[in-house]
Order: C-alpha cells, then structure tokens, then sequence
C-alpha cells in the first residue's frame, strides 16, 4: 500500500479509501491510484482485511433449490447488487429442511459470512427468538418470523385475486386451484386466500375438487392434471397454478391429453420465470418484481453489517404485474 501511495502521490489512507470503494474520493484521484494498484499488481490481502475489520466480505443466499427458476433468477441479481458493494455471495441449499434453515438463524456456519438473506420455506413464527442477535440476517419472501428481523416479501395474496379477477373477467366460471397444500406455509395460505377471495368476490363457490394438490415442479403439476382427469373428475374451464413450474407441467398434460389452451382452458401461473414467454401458447403469469426484490434485500442488509441505517422501512412488500400472454387470451 505505501508502494501504491508513492506511485500514484496520495496518503495511505487515500489508498485505503479507494481499495475500501469509500464514495468520497475524487474521480481523478480514484483512477490515479487503480492505474498505480494495476502498474504494480497490487492486490489487497483479504484475509488481513477480514482480520482488521472482523468481516469477511462474505453473505449468504440461502434459497430451498434451484428448481424453481424464481431462486436462480433472484440469486442472479442477489450476487450483481452485492458485488457493486464489495461482497462475494456464497449459495446454501436448504432443501426446504427446517434444520438447516434454523442453523442459519442459530449458527452453523455463520462465522464463515457477515450476515444471510434467506428465503425460508420451513420456519416457524417463534423461531424469530433463535436469531442470534450480532448476526444480521434479511428475510425474502414471507414474513416467517415474529419479531424485528427484516423483511422483504411479495404481494401473494393480492397477486392471486388479481389472477382470478384475471380469468373471471375472460369469462371463466369454474377455476381450479393448481397446487393446493392443506397445510402448508405461509406462501401457499396467501395464495389461496386470494384464490377464495377472488371466487367470492365474483359470486362463484369454491369446489373442493377443483382444489388440487400437487407438488410445486412441473412434474407435479402433470401429474396431477393427469391423475385428475384419469379419474373423471369435474373439468375447470380455467386453472391457476400456484407456481410457473406447475403451469407448464399442467400444460404439458393439457397438450398431451388433446385440450385446447386457452379455447377450453384457461391458465395462469406464478413468478413470471423465462420460460413462460416461450411456451406453446405463452403463459400468463403473475410478475412479482424480483429486481425490486433483490435490491432491497442486499440494501437492508449491507445497512445491518455497517451499522449505518438509512431510514429504510424493516418491512418491504414490492409490487407486481399480471403478464397476459396467450394461454388466457
């Protein structure tokens, strides 16, 4: 670092500032020491940065899987954003086990990273109590935790509605539910209550027959539809899939089975992934604002490991779209 000072005619500290990416160094001045650091090949030593600033510029993204295009597409800004910060963002899979989502809030391998966003799908209400308290931690997706721990979610519920004010507006008169989990986390209690909301607001009953269970992969979406009609049960003229991924499954089955999308059948997904926009007829799906999603996450937690809040509400829910496209035209 005195090498690099000397070269480029600055402080130490000046040097430090660049190399710590501090906003208040001129431009001119910020360059003449990268070009120095770039003639020397000076690279600064992480390991004793981490020693001296008791940070490892490391964060977690800790996400159920990949199976869902929505935690691909979301790492993928999650990593952007943290590195415009000075992070390196290290990915657990959880699996959706419980145990490994509570060694995140608890410990396990917290020393190794400065603080985790998480999208936990096992969590319970009370497990805000294990958090421990010097590790800064963002949650995304739904408000899992009782307590302070910071929050950035989706619209689910009022997304749903909007999806079957969607389908009822085309029409549509009996619509079934893709995905339906009795007993399931807080995600699918919010989806399905804007589901049951939308149906009452437009003076249609909910059929329980038209609330099909189903795992949240394309697989389970076709073979549910699949098993639903082998069975001879009563046909929807429109679906909502909790999830893309059940949507294409049951657009696979749809197809397979000679049913015509959207003349017979109507369909909408959730999450607004890649794929939906090259389907064989295009999906509509909700677009929840991911960019939105990942940028406050990183924010709110950059401001818990520096300690210099900005004011930011602890609690963000980002806005939505319903994308139509041809499936429900």
């Amino acid at each position: 670092m005195h090498d690099v000072a000397r070269a480029a005619g600055v402080s130490q500290r000046t040097v430090s500032n660049v190399v710590n990416n501090y906003e208040y160094v001129r431009p001119e001045t910020r360059q003449r020491v990268l070009d120095a650091m770039a003639a020397l090949g000076y690279v600064p030593n992480a390991a004793a940065r981490s020693l001296r600033s008791a940070r490892t510029g490391l964060i977690a993204l800790v996400v159920p899987d990949f199976r869902a295009r929505i935690f691909a597409d979301l790492a993928g800004i999650v990593v952007r954003e943290a590195e415009a910060l000075g992070y390196t963002v290290l990915i657990e899979l959880t699996g959706q086990e419980r145990e490994r989502e509570l060694k995140v809030l608890t410990g396990g391998r917290n020393q190794l990273t400065d603080g985790a966003i998480m999208m936990a799908m096992s969590l319970r209400p009370d497990d805000g109590e294990r958090c421990r308290a010097d590790y800064p931690i963002v949650l995304v997706g739904d408000q899992v935790l009782e307590g302070q721990v910071p929050h950035v979610g989706m619209a689910n519920r009022e997304a749903s509605l909007a999806a079957v004010r969607h389908l009822v507006g085309t029409g549509r008169r009996r619509l079934m539910l893709l995905g339906y989990v009795p007993h399931g986390g807080l995600t699918a209690r919010l989806r399905l209550r804007g589901f049951l909301e939308g149906l009452e607001e437009a003076g249609l009953t909910s059929d329980e027959a038209l609330l099909v269970e189903a795992d949240w992969t394309r697989a389970g979406g076709q073979r549910a539809i699949e098993e639903h009609m082998d069975a001879g049960r009563p046909m929807p003229d429109a679906i909502f899939a909790m999830n893309d991924s059940l949507a294409l499954g049951a657009l696979r089955a749809l197809h397979d089975r000679g049913v015509q999308v959207p003349q017979e059948v109507a369909l909408v997904g959730f999450d607004d992934v890649e794929e939906t926009r090259y389907s064989t007829p295009s999906l509509t799906s909700v677009s929840p604002n991911v960019e939105a999603l990942a940028r406050n996450a990183v924010a709110m937690l950059h401001e818990q490991i520096t300690g210099k809040p900005s004011g930011r509400e602890p609690h963000i829910t980002v806005d939505f779209q319903l994308k139509v496209r041809e499936s429900s035209q």
